[in-house]
């Protein structure tokens, strides 16, 4: 972790004068927000939520980290900031009922605060490749596109007993060793975040806590979720954040859509299709949003 943390000191020209001028400042919140009380008009956006948030490729199984408890860090603030921020997603995980590795771990969902996120990720795969294996150029290209946050992840492949399907780089295909049956309830294989990285642009920063900085990175350090493809939907969530204007009113943590989300991503069966996965996860989502009192206005 030292000399990856050099690195991204050394790229951040600004790190202490931007840091300071644009770093979210240290708060304590708990986990509590907003919600509708209206029922069916909730399943209908939750529906939509899951459908948009939950990236697949088609029918195929989605990836959640599964094989490793999960380690998050945060990089690129004051020392104190990225505690602050690296204890906040360790809450986040702990409230969505993940597996949180114990203080000190090699960290598996990093967050990377920088001047640039462009510079950063292409500084980073000279240096650090290792966190680009299997697709190097897609967190580059993704980190030219508008927007003051970028996130990739490390991927591999199991098979139904959770044990590595090797790639044939040859042939361009992998081997599955076991007898498994092939069916069309269950998927032979199925895809496993082993670790993620989450870059956020200083600019985005100013005016924000540390909490709702966590919040934002958890939510996409441990899912895939990508807030442009909420741009439709007026769901409440912290994924909103970086990009609302500033002075207009953005969640000041974690929304309860967001923690049934979280819950429901990480419960799902990993012997089914997506299709099927998502539809649990709306229906974690429903159970856990029925208990949660209306909106005092």
């Amino acid at each position: 972790m030292r000399p990856l943390t050099t690195l991204i000191l050394a790229l951040s020209c600004f790190a202490g004068a931007a840091a300071q001028e644009s770093a979210p400042a240290t708060g304590k919140s708990d986990i509590v927000v907003i919600g509708k009380n209206d029922r069916e008009q909730r399943e209908r956006q939750i529906r939509a939520f899951v459908r948009d948030l939950t990236d697949t490729q088609g029918i195929d199984p989605v990836a959640r980290f599964d094989r490793d408890a999960v380690c998050p860090a945060a990089v690129g603030l004051s020392e104190a900031q990225d505690t602050a921020v690296t204890a906040r997603m360790r809450r986040v995980a702990m409230s969505a009922k993940m597996r949180v590795a114990v203080p000190g771990c090699r960290p598996n969902a990093l967050v990377i605060f920088a001047q640039d996120k462009e510079e950063l990720v292409r500084a980073l795969l000279r240096a650090h490749p290792a966190y680009f294996k299997g697709d190097e150029n897609r967190p580059v290209e993704l980190a030219s596109r508008p927007g003051p946050a970028v996130s990739w992840y490390l991927e591999d492949v199991v098979d139904r007993n959770g044990t590595s399907v090797p790639m044939n780089n040859q042939r361009g295909y992998r081997i599955l060793s076991s007898t498994d049956t092939p069916s069309r309830i269950a998927p032979t294989t199925r895809p496993m975040i082993v670790a993620s990285v989450v870059v956020v642009e200083y600019r985005a920063l100013a005016g924000l806590t540390t909490t709702q900085v966590g919040d934002y990175a958890a939510m996409r350090a441990f899912t895939r979720a990508d807030p442009e493809r909420l741009e439709k939907l007026n769901a409440p969530t912290i994924l909103t954040v970086l990009e609302a204007p500033m002075g207009s009113e953005v969640p000041p943590t974690l929304t309860h859509w967001d923690l049934a989300y979280l819950r429901g991503y990480n419960a799902i069966s990993t012997d089914r299709f997506a299709p099927q996965q998502r539809a649990e996860i709306g229906r974690a989502m429903v159970r856990d949003l029925e208990s949660v009192p209306p909106a005092k206005e």
